[in-house]
């Protein structure tokens, strides 16, 4: 009935069960991480995170700035923590790595019950009738042993046991396929605009993210096509500017950065008002773009904290336009 489809809307879209089921594999994972965690540094690029996390620093491109803060955060916390007598920053900054691989197999759990509770519930036209005792039993054993699985794969279980960077990716990118799910099954602009900011800041950690773009085009695509044709207009001036500043149609590096900014910034505000005021869906569409924009911002930090902090990890001098280039193209991983 009509009162019955309201009452359902207005239910949570995660139950109990998708929260149990997370809560069970973080806390499973985090405590094996916790057990396995390296006393200290290790190999790899161990040694330089650290002292970039401890100094509030610059590591090397693209820089890692929110891995970086978080990182920093801990050591303030855990600053008790030694190891034979000395102080042990190290310890800290690997129990990010711990505590963000932890989360990304939680939310991996989360999302396999949510979407195979879905996937059961449509079926079952065609399947033989299952008690829900038996759906949530089936989906939360499935999010449980899933998610662990993938938590205890040999490279999870690597990078969430140093000091790294790769845990906190995988946190964003289980998010962000989290959010997407949430918004196909439930469009809400609210949702959206979280899955653009958590986008824009997993970039700021690892931008290999950026390959996670096309399937979020493909799922708005699948959803909304109004919304998704709103977005492929907008995206074309978007692929002019960056074309331009590629082949030099606009300012790059052989202009001062204060001069670059005020274009670019300029061009941006024109665009996001334009699609504000005049495109069908333009406040969804510039408010989600601009979510996006402010998560990439965290980037600022780098040349900011170069200048004012000067670290001892400043890899790049990211407080020159051609230093912060350098590190926001991975300068150095050209040829590869």
């Amino acid at each position: 009935s009509d009162d019955e489809m309201v009452g359902l809307n207005k239910k949570r879209f995660f139950r109990k069960l998708d929260w149990a089921v997370f809560w069970t594999a973080t806390a499973v994972s985090f405590s094996v991480y916790f057990y396995t965690l390296a006393p200290t540094v290790t190999l790899e690029d161990s040694g330089e995170l650290a002292v970039a996390g401890d100094y509030l620093g610059v590591p090397h491109p693209p820089g890692y700035p929110i891995w970086t803060m978080i990182s920093w955060v801990f050591t303030k916390i855990f600053s008790f923590v030694t190891f034979r007598g000395q102080p042990n920053p190290a310890w800290s900054i690997g129990l990010v790595s711990a505590i963000f691989g932890a989360l990304a197999a939680g939310i991996t759990a989360m999302l396999i019950c949510r979407s195979g509770s879905d996937f059961l519930h449509q079926s079952r036209e065609t399947l033989h009738r299952a008690s829900q005792e038996t759906e949530n039993r089936i989906c939360g054993i499935g999010g449980i042993v899933g998610s662990l699985l993938f938590a205890f794969s040999p490279v999870m279980w690597s990078q969430s046991t140093i000091i790294e960077v790769y845990s906190l990716n995988a946190f964003f990118l289980v998010l962000l396929f989290l959010l997407t799910y949430r918004w196909m099954s439930k469009p809400e602009n609210s949702v959206l605009f979280a899955t653009g900011f958590v986008f824009g800041l997993g970039l700021t950690n690892y931008q290999v993210l950026l390959l996670a773009a096309l399937p979020l085009i493909i799922a708005i695509m699948l959803r909304d096509r109004a919304l998704f044709r709103g977005f492929a207009i907008v995206g074309a001036p978007y692929i002019v500017v960056i074309t331009g500043m590629k082949y030099g149609f606009l300012p790059s590096i052989s202009h001062p950065i204060a001069i670059d900014a005020f274009v670019y910034m300029a061009l941006n505000l024109l665009i996001l008002t334009t699609t504000y005021f005049f495109l069908p869906r333009g406040k969804t569409i510039a408010l989600t773009i601009l979510m996006v924009e402010i998560g990439v911002a965290f980037y600022g930090y780098m040349p900011l904290v170069s200048d004012l902090r000067n670290p001892p990890m400043n890899w790049g001098f990211p407080r020159t336009w051609e230093g912060f280039k350098h590190a926001l193209s991975r300068g150095q991983y050209e040829r590869i």
